[in-house]
Parts: C-alpha cells; sequence; structure tokens
C-alpha cells in the first residue's frame, strides 16, 4: 500500500478532521461567501507552512491590498513582512486575467519567484465566479480552471483558492461550481443563523484520495491566534471510547452524603454515569459540592463543569453547607470550569471538557445541569441527546465516575424522569429529589429509581439539608427522643403526587 504524502496546515483542529492533512501537491477550493473566513484560513495555511514546517509559501491577491493583509495578520501574531524579509514568504498583487495567463506559461515571472524561494505553498485569495463577458473573467470556464490546477501541480505546489460564491439564508452554497469537480479537495465555510446569534462552520466537501471527518464542523476566528477548528460533536471517535463501560464491580466511589452509601451497597460504580433528578431547590446542587468534597477529602481529583453558576457563587453555595473549596482548588484537586449559556458553541464547549479530562486527569465529575444544555441546544432534542452520548463515552472511556444534575420542573410528584429529552436510559443510575407535601410541610424525599448490576435499597427515604452541614439522609424510624412527626414509612405513594397515610400502624427499620 503506498503511503500518502500529507501537508499538515497547521490549523488548529483542521488537520484532525482532514484526518492529518491534505495531499501534496493537490488543488484545493475554500468556498464561501463574504465574512466566511477563506481568506483567514488560507493566510494561515501558508504562514503555518512557512514558520512552522519550513515550506515556503506564495500569498497571491486580487482586490485585498498587501498592506491590509499585513494588517490583519498582525493581530494573530503573524509578522508577514518578516518572513519576506527573509525571503520564505512572497506576497503578489495582481489581476485575475494577469495571473490566469502568468500560471499557464512555462516562463511565467509568478512562477520563476516560487522558484526561487523553494514554495512549497500557495493561496490565491478572491476567485470570484462572474458571468462571462464580465471584465477579468477569461478564468472562468472549466478549461480555463483546468489549465490553472494544471499549472500547479506541473510546479508541485499545494494550492489553496478562495472562492467567492453566493449561499442561500440557510448558508449552503447556491450551486455546485464546475470546477469542484477538478479540484482535489473542496472545503466550504459558513455563517449560520441560530436563532438570532450566528456560528461559523467548516464541511470537507470531498478530499480526492484521503479520508476525512464529514459533517459540518463549527470554528472560531480567535484574535492572537488564528483559526481553531471544533470537530462535531457527533463525530465518531476511537473504538476504545465507543467500547468504554464501567467495568469495574468492586471499586467504589463514596457519595459524600451520610446515610447514602448505605443505599446504594456502598456507593457508585467506578466509571459510571450518574441522572440525579429534582425539582429546584431540592438539594441536587448540594449532593454535587458534598460529592466533590468527598473527592478532595480522599485526594481524589474533581471537575465541576457548571452552566448555572459562576465560580464564584458555586465556592459562596459550598460554603454554606460548610464546605471550603479554595484549599483543594490550590491543592489541584478540585478544578471548577463555568461557560455561559448563552449562545454555547457546543463542539467548542465539548472539546474544552475533553482537553480538561484528558489533562486533569480527574476520578469525578459533576455537569450541572443537562437542563440548562437542552435549552441552550435548541428544541429539536437531537442536538441534546447528541452532546450527552459524547460527554458519556468520554467519561467512561477515562473512568471517570460522574454525576449528572437535570431540573425536573414538576413540583410535587413525577411523571417522567428526564421529560421530553429521554436520555435516561443511557446511564447506569438514577437518583430522585422531591418534595413531599405532608400537613402543612414540605419535607425533602430521595429514591433509588435504578442502580445498574448493583443492589440497592427501593424505599424513599426522607432527607434533610441543613445550613454549615450539608445534606444527609435519614434513617426510616424516628430515633427516640426526637420531635415526634410521622416517618416518611407511614405513607403510601411518597412520589406521586397525592401521598396517603397507613390506616394500620407499624414499624420501620
Amino acid at each position: 500500500m503506498l503511503e500518502r504524502d500529507l501537508v499538515a496546515t497547521g490549523i488548529a483542529g483542521l488537520d484532525d478532521i482532514l484526518s492529518g492533512g491534505l495531499l501534496r501537491g493537490s488543488v484545493i477550493l475554500v468556498e464561501g461567501g463574504a465574512g466566511t473566513g477563506k481568506t483567514t484560513l488560507g493566510m494561515e495555511f501558508i504562514y503555518r507552512g512557512v514558520s512552522e514546517f519550513g515550506e515556503p509559501g506564495l500569498i497571491v491577491l486580487f482586490e485585498v491590498s498587501p498592506d491590509k493583509l499585513i494588517r490583519d495578520a498582525a493581530l494573530f501574531g503573524w509578522d508577514l513582512p518578516e518572513l519576506e524579509r527573509q525571503g520564505r514568504l512572497k506576497i503578489v498583487f495582481t489581476t485575475r486575467q494577469v495571473f490566469q495567463q502568468e500560471i499557464q506559461q512555462a516562463d511565467s515571472l509568478l512562477l520563476e519567484e516560487a522558484a526561487a524561494i523553494g514554495a512549497r505553498r500557495i493561496f490565491v485569495d478572491g476567485l470570484v465566479r462572474r458571468a462571462v463577458g464580465d471584465g477579468d473573467a477569461g478564468w472562468n470556464t472549466p478549461e480555463a480552471f483546468h489549465l490553472l490546477a494544471e499549472g500547479l501541480q506541473r510546479e508541485r505546489l499545494t494550492a489553496m483558492l478562495g472562492v467567492e460564491v453566493a449561499a442561500t439564508d440557510g448558508g449552503r452554497v447556491a450551486a455546485a461550481l464546475p470546477e469542484e469537480f477538478i479540484a482535489d479537495t473542496v472545503i466550504q465555510l459558513r455563517l449560520e443563523p441560530m436563532e438570532r446569534a450566528v456560528q461559523r462552520s467548516i464541511e470537507i466537501i470531498k478530499a480526492r484520495g484521503q479520508d476525512y471527518r464529514m459533517g459540518r464542523h463549527s470554528f472560531a476566528i480567535v484574535d492572537g491566534k488564528g483559526l481553531e477548528v471544533y470537530r462535531r460533536v457527533q463525530a465518531p471517535r476511537d473504538l476504545a471510547r465507543e467500547e468504554a463501560a464501567a467495568y469495574d464491580t468492586s471499586t467504589r466511589v463514596t457519595t459524600g452524603v451520610p446515610g447514602l452509601d448505605e443505599m446504594m451497597s456502598g456507593g457508585y460504580f467506578l466509571g459510571s454515569t450518574t441522572l440525579v433528578v429534582g425539582i429546584t431547590g431540592s438539594g441536587k446542587s448540594v449532593m454535587a459540592l458534598q460529592y466533590i468534597a468527598e473527592g478532595a477529602r480522599l485526594g481524589e481529583r474533581s471537575i465541576m463543569l457548571t452552566l448555572d453558576e459562576p465560580r464564584a457563587q458555586v465556592m459562596r453555595n459550598a460554603a454554606s453547607i460548610g464546605i471550603d473549596l479554595k484549599p483543594a482548588i490550590d491543592r489541584g484537586l478540585v478544578r471548577l470550569v463555568y461557560d455561559r449559556p448563552q449562545e454555547i458553541e457546543i463542539d467548542r464547549h465539548f472539546l474544552q471538557l475533553e482537553k480538561i479530562v484528558k489533562e486533569f486527569k480527574p476520578r469525578r465529575a459533576i455537569i450541572d445541569s443537562l437542563s440548562t444544555y437542552g435549552s441552550s441546544l435548541g428544541p429539536t432534542g437531537r442536538s441534546f441527546r447528541d452532546f450527552f452520548h459524547a460527554v458519556v463515552a468520554l467519561m467512561k472511556e477515562h473512568q471517570v465516575t460522574t454525576l449528572y444534575n437535570h431540573e425536573n420542573p414538576e413540583l410535587l410528584g413525577m411523571s417522567s424522569v428526564m421529560g421530553p429529552f429521554g436520555v435516561s436510559s443511557l446511564v447506569d443510575n438514577v437518583v430522585l429529589l422531591n418534595w413531599v407535601e405532608l400537613g402543612d410541610t414540605f419535607r425533602q424525599a430521595l429514591t433509588i429509581a435504578k442502580m445498574r448490576a448493583n443492589a440497592f435499597d427501593r424505599t424513599t427515604r426522607e432527607c434533610e439539608v441543613v445550613n454549615g452541614q450539608g445534606m444527609r439522609v435519614l434513617p426510616r424510624s424516628i430515633p427516640p427522643g426526637a420531635t415526634r412527626r410521622l416517618a416518611f414509612w407511614e405513607y403510601y405513594s411518597l412520589v406521586s403526587r397525592s401521598p396517603e397515610r397507613h390506616t394500620a400502624q407499624g414499624g420501620g427499620s
């Protein structure tokens, strides 16, 4: 089998979806409307080649002046004039007509300049499709483009061509271009509306002779860095992740909530996934904070990823139940990660989480909360489910025991665990937190609804949250000397909407 000669673009994330890079000597069309990022992508392709891979490059401009290109490059920290002084880069400002003539001539001055610096890459910016008869549009036929491609390939230049195309409101290119059938690789850039926001996307339409990740991936143009491409969450990962599971049935991960471990035969399985579901104020965040505090006490690393509350607010909430997270953070045992839910870019968000898990290597994790992800990712539920699938697989691959908080909007009783999202079948454990109205008092209830491959206590227990102390699960029977109130075992249907008292009294244990 012949080994492919791939040219790494050097653009963050792009080589990943190209399975290593672009074939050397290939012709790459970069299509997109105004403002989609074609010039930046092509400019970075050349800059990374020169600065990181020792491949001199040529940039050909038709409309954007070299001064403006140099100014824009400086925003990313790219000193193009210095590379020109070193003889590793050449910027040419010309017309499309002259360029077409030059590239087809054996004694072309343009190609002579490319050869003089030993150019391996070329970026041609602004090949706008025009109607026949327009001034300098003589290149704009399949035959002319074929000659252009032949001229570039003859010089063994890996050529990236920016092509201005019209797009529909949905961001799709209006129609296939004849040049797409000639080019080796076609990359489409889009600005896609997301409610009232806009997200950049990149799609590899074709890449002749090589593998690539299909579908639309998102990307951002970051000041001081350049392009960052984020592989779409739905894209398959390696087999180790796809087949990962909570396979260790001997190691237990303790909950940190007094009384809860006993209900679970010692705690969660290592690498398992637990869904904590309850109405607002029922104790989900308290359980989460006690879980990571327990990890810190045992010297285990934990991360808490939250969309609901910034770091300072999380630390304030922890302090109210007697947990000081700062020492654990300073010791590198706890990491709090906050991402704003407004206009969240889920591919970028997942990549950030993936990097943290790989580098920080936590044993415990909290995702708070799934309901906020659901409202941020839109009404269809498909994006949410794809994201949840990806996070579960990531955590299982790295054997991170993870709790996912989800707010159930039903105040009294539960008719559905996850409402419209329907992902409870993907998790190993389900813990329900609920309010129970007995007399004129709301009392907190905890029920373990599911624990895969694990024996557990199936009774609904009362729990309470005490300032400065946190949550604890109460015993079934009320201890002697305590203020007299009816225990939960004295009622039917606590998880439903209408608890009823037993007519005959009995004892609890």
